[in-house]
Formats: C-alpha cells, structure tokens, sequence
C-alpha cells in the first residue's frame, strides 16, 4: 500500500480495517491465551502448542449457539508414558494416544477426559500398547456418560468422541 503525505490516518483505517476483515488472526497464541471465540467466528487463529507441541490454525466456530475453537487438523497422535493419573484435554493433548508406561499390578491409573476446550465432534483413541507387560495394573477412563468407568485393557482401543448434549460417549 503506498502512503502519500497527509494520509497516514486513513492507511491507518484502511490496515485496521483490512485487519478486522481478515480471515486469520493477527498474531500467534497459545491454546490458553486464544480469544473469545464468539468474538472471532468463522476466523483462524495461529497456536504454537496444540495438541501439546505443534504449531497449526484453529477455527472459531458455533453450534447452537455455543462457540468454540476447533483445530483445523483434529487428528494428531503421539506415545504417551502413563506414569500417573491423567486428564485428557481437547485442543492440549493428542487426539491418538499410544499409552505405555510402568503400572505396577494392583494399580489403577485414571484417564479423566475434560470438558474444558471440548468441542462438537472432539475425540480420542486411547491405545493400550502392549510392551512386554509394563502394564500389569489397570487403565480407567474417567467422565464418560456412563454409569461406569471403562476399562482400558492390554493391546486394547477406546474411543471417546464429545457431544454437546450427552458429553464424552465411547464409541468403540
């Protein structure tokens, strides 16, 4: 854009405006410091740490008059040492984990899955790897709609998806 004298107010609009109207946030975030969603509909924002270690774009989008970030590219996996209890969270931890990791028999390490950041369609694949027996206790998933944890069996897949009336519902 050239600038000509006496004019620096109006390119001054002009970049502002063009800003407004952009489909893609100025700037780059993290998942905690993204803005309001509603505030950003139907407009992309850079993260640096989604799912965790990757830099992508999210979408602000709305269902029902719920607003929500969305990453563009829902699906990233990554291995994952359960050395504790965990809390899955949309948007921060990978949507494809391969858990392995030392659980002493007679130990029972919970996965919770949050509805914070959660979003229409979010998901995850838990699978328990089998790696000559590091986990001999036993893996519970926590805060799915059921009366009951479920169980995350050796060599065995969970999949969990989110819905915005029933929360996370298994799939497999």
């Amino acid at each position: 854009m050239v600038v000509y004298p006496g004019t620096k107010g109006v390119a001054d609009m002009v970049a502002q405006a063009m800003a407004r109207t952009s489909t893609i946030l100025d700037g780059v975030f993290t998942v905690d410091t993204l803005p309001d969603p509603a505030a950003s509909l139907d407009r992309y924002a850079r993260v640096t740490d989604l799912f965790g270690t990757t830099r992508d774009l999210v979408l602000a989008a709305q269902t029902a008059g719920v607003a929500y970030w969305k990453p563009v590219r829902p699906v990233f996996a990554a291995k994952q040492t359960v050395a504790a209890d965990m809390t899955l969270t949309a948007l921060k931890t990978p949507s494809v984990l391969l858990l392995d990791g030392n659980v002493p028999l007679g130990t029972t390490r919970k996965l919770t899955l949050s509805n914070s950041l959660a979003f229409p369609g979010a998901s995850f694949r838990l699978k328990q790897r089998n790696t000559l027996g590091s986990i001999l206790g036993s893996l519970m998933v926590l805060n799915v709609n059921l009366s009951t944890p479920v169980s995350l069996l050796t060599g065995g897949t969970q999949e969990f998806i989110f819905d915005m009336a029933d929360g996370w519902v298994q799939v497999t």
